[in-house]
């Protein structure tokens, strides 16, 4: 089952906190945890909590400090939480000073809530690849570090498929976490629904990383499982 990630939204206007929010929900296995106004608010909230939040998207211009200080902060207390930048301002200069404070990701408003889903799917591989191994390949540091800044990284391999979704199903097959996969299970280990599930199943059977079969039952119609083709070759 996927982890459920909890968000902190850092917005003074409450009507875009209010649409942030909604986006953050409409995303599978995905909550906001607090809906803050200010910096002072943000920082006095992270050092009473109980549970730190995973993610903060945190907008820059709020009122009462500035932004790169808010950010500066919570890099050198809670290093663990990963701030989204949520701006409107995208000169060159401003969004490379930001990159260089640590940020996770930098997204300039207004978005689709899609562009939020890519982050978030983002974070989850990541997240995911640091518990799983001990040690990581150049392959998977490749990915790590060129998720910032290759060109193309966040376009899907193909209409309705996300680079990061589509790497941690495959990484369910690689790592011999399952030996076979339904699409219903896919969407419960994933947070999305039943039928976004079996198309990544159907893509990755497309680009022969999977093969298929199907499972007759004594009654109803035959259900379809997909396993990994040891055959299948790295690119």
């Amino acid at each position: 089952m996927t982890k459920t990630v909890g968000v902190w939204i850092v917005e003074d206007d409450f009507r875009v906190a209010q649409i942030h929010a909604d986006y953050v929900n409409d995303i599978g296995s995905c909550t906001v945890l607090e809906n803050l106004r200010s910096g002072k608010e943000t920082l006095k909230k992270l050092e009473e909590a109980a549970n730190l939040p995973d993610i903060i998207l945190l907008d820059l211009y709020i009122p009462d400090v500035e932004g790169y200080s808010l950010i500066k902060d919570i890099r050198s207390l809670y290093s663990a939480i990963k701030i989204i930048i949520i701006s409107a301002a995208s000169e060159a200069e401003h969004v490379q000073d930001i990159m260089n404070l640590g940020v996770f990701d930098y997204i300039i408003k207004p978005f689709e809530v899609q562009r939020l889903s890519q982050s978030i799917d983002r974070y989850r591989y990541v997240e995911k690849l640091f518990l799983a191994k001990e040690h990581l390949s150049q392959k998977e540091i490749d990915e790590l570090f060129s998720s910032t800044f290759k060109e193309g990284q966040h376009e899907p391999a193909a209409k309705g498929i996300d680079f990061h979704t589509l790497q941690s199903v495959k990484s369910l097959f690689e790592d011999n976490a399952v030996e076979e996969m339904t699409a219903s299970r896919l969407s419960e280990e994933i947070g999305t629904s039943r039928s976004t599930a079996r198309r990544y199943l159907e893509y990755l059977v497309a680009e022969q990383f999977l093969e298929t079969k199907l499972i007759y039952g004594s009654v109803g119609r035959p259900e379809r499982k997909y396993t990994y083709r040891e055959t299948y070759e790295q690119n």
